[in-house]
């Protein structure tokens, strides 16, 4: 769902800049600003590229928030870890008794049987459960850091610019209209606060 959203706003981009282009002719440019003139007066469009991989990486709120779900999936891992170790002993102590014949009846046997068939299945469920809290604490995350990223755009880099692209769905931008080390210091120092 998100992608589909990403791959609309990246249409309706690419729309506004062939609309302009195709509106205009190009009459000269300047690092971030594409001037135009046309017949009905001049315009003049202000790009921006932001590579979002690299603010993720350098983003102090995305790096605090993986390094969170990291320490969370780690505890997790060493819960499943301890639960799936005590199972294991608990299935190695039934083979062990049973190769010995040390269960009173075939009855007995088959409820010790069962018992740790249910401790299995409750582990499974336990371990699915963890994965279902482990990827829905992951989008939010990644809902938290996407709107702070988004409100910025919004509340500063669209007073600057008309247009701020990311690397989703581009091949190339040249560098004078990357701004990622501005975003990210910018989005650092309003983290801070």
């Amino acid at each position: 769902m998100r992608n589909l959203g990403k791959t609309l706003s990246l249409i309706i981009a690419t729309f506004l800049v062939v609309a302009t282009f195709t509106q205009c002719k190009n009459t000269e440019s300047d690092s971030s600003i594409i001037s135009t003139n046309d017949s009905t007066g001049s315009c003049s469009i202000k790009i921006a590229y932001i590579n979002t991989d690299s603010l993720l990486k350098n983003y102090t709120l995305a790096k605090e928030l993986n390094d969170e779900m990291l320490k969370q999936q780690e505890s997790m891992r060493a819960n499943v870890n301890e639960r799936t170790k005590a199972l294991e002993k608990e299935m190695a102590d039934f083979q062990r008794k049973y190769e010995n014949n040390a269960f009173l009846s075939p009855d007995r046997v088959q409820q010790e049987y069962q018992r740790i068939s249910n401790e299995e299945a409750k582990l499974q469920e336990y371990v699915q459960k963890l994965e279902l809290e482990s990827l829905q604490n992951s989008q939010k995350m990644m809902i938290r850091i996407n709107d702070s990223v988004q409100n910025y755009i919004d509340e500063v880099l669209s007073k600057a610019y008309d247009i701020v692209l990311n690397n989703a769905g581009t091949l190339h931008v040249d560098k004078k209209f990357d701004i990622t080390n501005e975003a990210i210091k910018g989005l650092n120092a309003r983290y801070k606060k």
